[in-house]
């Protein structure tokens, strides 16, 4: 720890040195299980320094900023026993009124737009109708013609709360997009050292299958891969995601009460590139509410009216455990907007997620609900992906669960193999297994549903075998992280002739999809690295490279496999990944995954 304080790059704020020194690095150890997050017969998985020289000068943490420090206008006020929300202006000289938020578009813009009630008035302690769930607020004070916006969420209990016969466990999946687990320990001290001292139990074998968002998420929420969900869900088609079977659905089955919320509403996992959903497809849905903030209220940066997007999500989730923690919940809760594109940008909610830790834990909401601390991938672009360990931190996204304390007494053999598979290899089939599990605690393994695109995956209740592979896990080659590869010349006849291949298959994928007169045909520029490594029965040879193409200095990684005898090279596209941001590079096309390939010609 004293070495990594002297460093000159660690110089950077007085914030992090105070965030670091708090937490404490672990000492250096030549112990294996210091030096990998796995270590099996079949999967060697690398252990990354969070605090490595290489890192700590591109970090540049940030603090966090408070929206609007005027004095708040309005305070809702719960009442548990009349089950009534109250509004209580606090200031005596504003006038206030409200606008209902309701979800208002059909066919393929039904989860794309919003509408407004007229504004009526507010009167001191208001109590919110019952079937308004969402509003925005417009004040006036008497001596200013300024107009002031609020916007807030009511999440109403049933009517009729059921008595449950079984106490079954909530589920909460409290998701932060692109945070790699070695992120979260840079960026976010104070959870981990939270989590940690509450004793969670982190997956550090937790290992990606797809590129994106939506394909990891999906595996765990459906068990499908991309090519099932392209074939069963049809993101692209009016309503099939509404036929899709996401696991909510499940839970709904069983009696739960399901919210999902998201706050990027043009990016957002089931909406960026796709038509979203035709109905609302959980009890509680927060997306015409973040349509509305984005449109409505004013703000810099994160900013909309007096918090933050992604303090709207987390507030919802708060507001919909602890209204309805008397039965059973699943609720999904995910955010985008502090982690997504810069990679230091967590540090500025890391104190603010420690209270609402806190929160969940002081509303009982963690004495009955299995929580999932999670993320989806790390960084897939930028400069801490084009760093030496950005290929495994880019695989290795978060994944800590909390286990309610009557839950570990009950089903003390749950506890044992989740302690015993933290430092086993896992996937998002994985999870997807265990929360089908959670709905059948007493089904034995064997009779358990799995993945339909892992049969061998498994709930991480159960023991995951000693000898697993990434192909167990539903993980191909590109994405696995468990081999140990060497490295060898740039200037190697094979690595060229790959390379060459790799990018006349780019280029042959653009024109297949008639997109050579928009996309520069790639040529190559440099290659930066190659690293290989034998497969176990030595007729194959795998190569990991990365290499940079014309024009626009484009970066790009890929993993193939080439065959000794005959040098053949099966290239999957889906194997080559772009490590630039391209967003800029490639809008004059609107195909998703062609993007990652595209430099626009004009």
């Amino acid at each position: 720890m004293q070495n990594i304080l002297k460093d000159d790059s660690i110089k950077q704020t007085t914030h992090f040195k105070r965030k670091i020194e708090h937490v404490g690095t672990p000492a250096v150890d030549p112990n294996i299980e210091d030096r990998y997050f796995v270590y099996s017969s079949q999967c060697h998985m690398p252990k990354i320094n969070p605090f490595s020289a290489d890192a700590l000068k591109i970090y540049n943490p940030v603090n966090y900023t408070i929206c609007d420090k005027s004095k708040k206008l309005i305070t809702v006020n719960f009442n548990s026993k009349k089950k009534q929300y109250k509004l209580h202006m606090n200031i005596k000289t504003i006038s206030c009124c409200y606008q209902s938020i309701k979800r208002s578009g059909r066919g393929r813009s039904a989860d794309r737009k919003y509408s407004l009630s007229p504004c009526r008035n507010i009167s001191q302690d208001f109590v919110v109708p019952h079937h308004v769930k969402e509003i925005i607020t417009i004040c006036k004070t008497k001596n200013s013609r300024k107009v002031l916006k609020e916007a807030f969420t009511f999440v109403h209990p049933p009517k009729k709360m059921k008595n449950q016969k079984h106490r079954k466990p909530s589920i909460l999946l409290w998701g932060i997009d692109s945070l790699s687990r070695i992120n979260f320990r840079r960026t976010m001290p104070l959870t981990y050292k939270y989590l940690q001292e509450q004793s969670w139990y982190e997956l550090q074998g937790y290992n990606k299958i797809e590129d994106n968002t939506f394909p990891n998420l999906m595996a765990l929420l459906s068990g499908y891969n991309y090519s099932k969900i392209h074939k069963y869900c049809h993101p692209q088609i009016v309503g099939s995601l509404n036929d899709c079977p996401l696991l909510w659905k499940n839970y709904s089955k069983h009696g739960y009460k399901t919210a999902y919320a998201e706050d990027w509403t043009d990016f957002a996992t089931f909406n960026y590139r796709k038509l979203g959903f035709l109905k609302p497809p959980t009890d509680y849905y927060l997306r015409p509410f973040m349509l509305a903030v984005e449109k409505i209220l004013s703000g810099n940066g994160n900013c909309r009216g007096r918090r933050h997007m992604a303090e709207y999500v987390y507030d919802y989730a708060v507001q919909f455990t602890n209204v309805l923690r008397s039965q059973p919940t699943f609720g999904l809760f995910w955010t985008n907007s502090f982690s997504h594109s810069l990679f230091f940008l967590p540090s500025s909610m890391d104190e603010k997620m420690v209270k609402y830790m806190h929160t969940l834990k002081k509303n009982g909401i963690m004495d009955n609900s299995i929580i999932f601390f999670l993320s989806d991938h790390g960084m897939r672009f930028g400069p801490l992906r084009q760093l030496k360990s950005g290929f495994v931190e880019e695989r290795l996204p978060n994944m800590f669960i909390w286990l309610p304390k009557w839950f570990r007494q009950q089903y003390p053999s749950f506890e044992r193999a989740l302690k015993l598979n933290r430092n086993r290899l896992s996937s998002p089939y994985d999870i997807y297994a265990t929360l089908h599990h959670i709905l059948q605690l007493k089904t034995s393994a064997n009779h358990l549903p799995r993945a339909s695109s892992c049969p061998k995956c498994r709930s991480v209740f159960f023991e995951i075998p000693e000898n697993r592979t990434c192909a167990d896990a539903g993980i191909t080659p590109h994405w696995c992280t468990c081999n140990v590869f060497e490295n060898i010349s740039t200037a190697d006849r094979v690595v060229k002739i790959i390379i060459s291949k790799l990018i006349k298959a780019t280029n042959s994928y653009l024109s297949a999809r008639h997109l050579s007169h928009r996309c520069s045909k790639l040529k190559l520029s440099q290659i930066i690295s190659a690293k290989t490594k034998n497969d176990p029965e030595g007729k194959q040879q795998i190569f990991r490279l990365r290499y940079e193409t014309k024009p626009k200095k484009s970066l790009f990684a890929a993993t193939v496999r080439w065959n000794k005898k005959t040098g053949g090279i099966p290239i999957n596209i889906n194997d080559i990944s772009r490590l630039d941001k391209h967003k800029k590079l490639s809008k004059c096309i609107a195909d998703s995954k062609a993007k990652k390939y595209c430099i626009c010609a004009h």
